[in-house]
């Protein structure tokens, strides 16, 4: 299949596959209902129920929208005065329903006399792993290959894909045997240590690495914990971005870099015009300055690559959101990947691949938020499971580095709000 012939099938997200346990405790009342899947690290994700269908978003008018600028503008106040020697943050957001823009803009300035907009441009942390994940199913929907001739596939051990890795063969004893491959990077069930969390100890994280370097230092590391278990990981997203720079796609002779990959494949099927990778020489677009509150730690080249080196919009979010529901940006069987949960991260949440998410009664929650030096982002899905499949997004992005709990208690404020009749 060519990549846009999909670009009318909706995911339908009746059909996929809870798993098992769940499945047989709700098969009764739930018998179509999508995979469990979930928000952005164990720390970040809480539970959110929706009540209202989200058929009720469309009846957003001028009260709803004075409603959220009071709530957007408290947190604001309260963030603003909990540091009064720092700038005032600058908060862009995008909210709706069903391809339809409820409400798009900012607030505060994203530079000195520069009003924020719903085309202000941050940098948006790990929401990145959402745009990485597709790159490379992507990838294997398009039958790309090796340079020697292997397919891409979920289940390609990287010992089949970079040399000195033999020692990722498999973690643990008989049954708990696992090698490690395309599906565990991406569902973060690889047991590989995230290097955010522990470095590799020739490494800076104050400093500048190339991306051979650190791919060379993470070579060194071994699974480590019980196999098979969830944990967040930006060192498998980078890994995943080294995989695709391997990959080459039927028609062509050699790999794409990664970058290149996601603007011609990825970002295009959603027309996305305000997306693009940290340090980006891009005219015409205003990047929101960020307002530091911690050390600036691991944001030089190449350490977010793969899982956190991208910058956006909320209004080029919010067409991410709607490309991806509608089918546009991959064939649905692996659209429902990405929100199918695989990587246990608590009794009701799973991560899928790019995507937590979070399932109640006749609705899931897909989610993602976003922490680098400077800035804080969330972006969330609420999709019904039955045959209307309406679904809400709520965009948030924030020029300074809060608690991403806080950002996503305002998401969630303002999703209610966009469900209430």
């Amino acid at each position: 299949m060519a990549p846009n012939e999909h670009s009318q099938s909706p995911i339908r997200l009746g059909r996929i596959r809870r798993p098992a346990a769940k499945r047989r405790a709700l098969a009764a009342r739930l018998r179509s209902a999508l995979a469990q899947l979930g928000a952005m690290s164990a720390a970040i994700v809480v539970a959110l129920l929706w009540a209202a269908s989200s058929s009720a978003a469309a009846a957003w008018g001028p009260a709803k929208a004075a409603d959220a600028d009071v709530i957007v503008e408290r947190f604001l106040n309260h963030l603003n005065a909990s540091h009064p020697d720092l700038p005032e943050a600058a908060l862009s957001l995008a909210i709706g329903s069903r391809s339809s823009l409820l409400l798009a803009k900012g607030y505060g300035e994203a530079a000195p006399g520069v009003p924020a907009s719903a085309h202000t441009v941050y940098h948006i942390g790990s929401i990145a792993k959402q745009f990485t994940a597709a790159a490379v199913l992507d990838l294997i929907a398009r039958h790309a290959h090796l340079r020697d001739g292997t397919l891409l596939g979920l289940d390609l051990a990287l010992a089949e894909i970079f040399d000195g890795v033999n020692h990722w063969t498999s973690h643990g004893t008989g049954a708990r045997r696992q090698a490690v491959t395309l599906r565990t990077l991406l569902t973060m069930t690889s047991n590989l240590p995230n290097f955010t969390s522990r470095p590799p100890p020739a490494t800076n994280p104050w400093g500048r690495i190339g991306a051979p370097e650190l791919l060379s230092e993470v070579k060194k590391m071994r699974p480590w914990g019980w196999p098979n278990t969830f944990e967040y990981s930006n060192t498998s997203y980078f890994l995943l971005a080294e995989v695709i720079e391997e990959a080459v796609t039927p028609g062509d002779t050699r790999p794409r870099a990664y970058y290149d990959y996601l603007r011609r494949n990825i970002f295009s099927r959603a027309h996305l015009r305000e997306t693009g990778f940290i340090g980006d020489d891009v005219r015409g677009v205003q990047i929101a300055l960020p307002v530091g509150r911690r050390l600036p730690i691991f944001d030089q080249p190449s350490w977010l690559k793969g899982s956190a080196d991208m910058t956006s919009s909320a209004a080029d979010l919010f067409s991410w959101n709607t490309a991806f529901m509608e089918g546009r940006v991959l064939p649905p069987e692996f659209s429902a990947l990405m929100i199918t949960g695989a990587g246990r991260v608590s009794p009701e949440i799973y991560y899928g691949m790019g995507w937590f998410v979070e399932y109640g009664h006749g609705h899931e929650m897909f989610s993602h938020a976003g922490m680098v030096p400077g800035y804080t982002s969330i972006n969330m899905i609420a999709a019904e499971t039955g045959g209307d499949r309406g679904w809400t997004s709520v965009t948030l992005l924030l020029n300074t580095d809060v608690a991403p709990d806080e950002l996503q208690n305002l998401a969630k404020e303002l999703m209610r709000l966009a469900q209430q009749p």
